[in-house]
C-alpha cells in the first residue's frame, strides 16, 4: 500500500490510487455514489470529468478546508488582533455549515457561509433566500464574549476578504455534511502497528498484515464510550498540535477487543480438521 507522502510525486500518486480503486469497483459492477476527499485539485478535476457524469457526488473533508482557513486567519491576525479573537468561531462555523445541512445542498451551505460576514458585524438578517436569518436566538450576557466588528473597519475588511474568497466559497459548496476522512486516516495509522515502516515484509506477509489491520479496525470501529461505576461516560482533555495550545474534550472509548483472533483460530482448526494436507501445502507460502 502506498501513501502519497512516501513518494516524490504525491499528486500523481493520489490520483493514480484513486483511478485504480475506481477500476476495481467497476470490475465488481459497483457504482461509486459518494466520494469524500481533500481539496486535491487534480483529483477534483478527474472526478468532475470522469465520475460526476455517472452520478457520483464529490464532497470535500471539512477538516482540510478548516486547516487552510485557519492559516489564512492566522496570517491576517498579525496585523489585526480582533481577528484572532474571532478565529475559533469562524473556523467552527465551517463545521456547523456542513453539519447543519444534512442534504448537502450547495446553495444553502454557501448562503450560510456568506451570512457569517454579517453576523460578525451584528447583522443577523440576510438578503439570501436560501438562508435569510441567523439560526441562533438572542445573544445576551455570557453568550457575548467577543466584541462585534465595526463595519468598514480593518478587521471587518480583512475578515470579509478571507471568507468571501471565490475559491473558498466554491469549496464550501462541496463540504461533506455527514462523513469525513478521519476514519480512513485512523486506519492508515493503525496499519503502522501491524506493519511498521522500519521492517521489511514479503508480499504475502504484508498482505496478511493489511488484512489483520482491516479486521482489527472493523472489529473495534464502533466501540462504545467507557463508563464509570456510576454509569457516567468518561472524557479526557487533549491538546492537539493543530489547535496550537487550545484544548478539545474527547470521549474515552472502551478497550480494544481482539475477538476476531479467536474466530480466526477456530476457522484454522476447522480447516485443518477438514483437510490437513491442503493446509500443509499452503503454510510454506506464507
Amino acid at each position: 500500500m502506498l501513501q502519497s507522502s512516501e513518494v516524490p510525486n504525491s499528486s500523481w500518486c493520489e490520483l493514480e490510487l484513486l483511478k485504480r480503486s475506481v477500476d476495481l469497483l467497476r470490475g465488481k459492477d459497483l457504482h461509486l455514489a459518494t466520494l469524500i476527499t481533500d481539496r486535491h485539485r487534480q483529483v477534483a478535476k478527474w472526478v468532475r470529468e470522469e465520475l460526476s457524469p455517472e452520478g457520483t457526488r464529490h464532497y470535500f473533508d471539512v477538516w482540510h478546508i478548516a486547516k487552510s482557513l485557519g492559516k489564512a486567519l492566522d496570517a491576517a491576525s498579525k496585523e489585526c488582533d480582533q481577528l484572532q479573537l474571532w478565529r475559533p468561531a469562524i473556523v467552527n462555523h465551517l463545521y456547523w455549515t456542513a453539519a447543519s445541512t444534512p442534504d448537502g445542498n450547495p446553495a444553502v451551505m454557501e448562503a450560510k457561509r456568506r451570512s457569517l460576514v454579517n453576523h460578525i458585524q451584528d447583522i443577523h438578517d440576510h438578503d439570501t433566500p436560501a438562508f435569510s436569518s441567523c439560526a441562533h436566538g438572542p445573544l445576551d450576557g455570557d453568550q457575548r464574549n467577543k466584541e462585534w466588528l465595526d463595519p468598514g473597519s480593518l478587521a471587518a475588511v480583512k475578515m470579509e476578504n478571507i471568507i468571501m474568497r471565490t475559491a473558498l466559497l466554491k469549496d464550501v459548496r462541496q463540504l461533506s455534511p455527514q462523513h469525513q476522512t478521519f476514519s480512513l486516516e485512523a486506519y492508515h495509522s493503525l496499519i503502522l502497528h501491524f506493519a511498521p515502516k522500519h521492517t521489511g515484509f514479503s508480499y504475502l506477509g504484508m498482505y496478511s498484515r493489511l488484512l489483520l489491520a482491516a479486521l482489527h479496525y472493523n472489529h473495534n470501529a464502533n466501540r462504545e464510550t467507557a463508563r464509570r461505576s456510576d454509569g457516567t461516560e468518561k472524557y479526557c482533555v487533549r491538546y492537539p498540535r493543530f489547535r496550537k495550545g487550545a484544548h478539545v474534550v474527547l470521549p474515552i472509548k472502551e478497550a480494544a477487543s481482539y475477538g476476531y483472533a479467536t474466530s480466526l483460530m477456530k476457522a484454522l482448526r476447522e480447516s485443518y480438521t477438514n483437510s490437513p494436507s491442503a493446509l500443509r501445502e499452503t503454510s510454506p507460502m506464507i
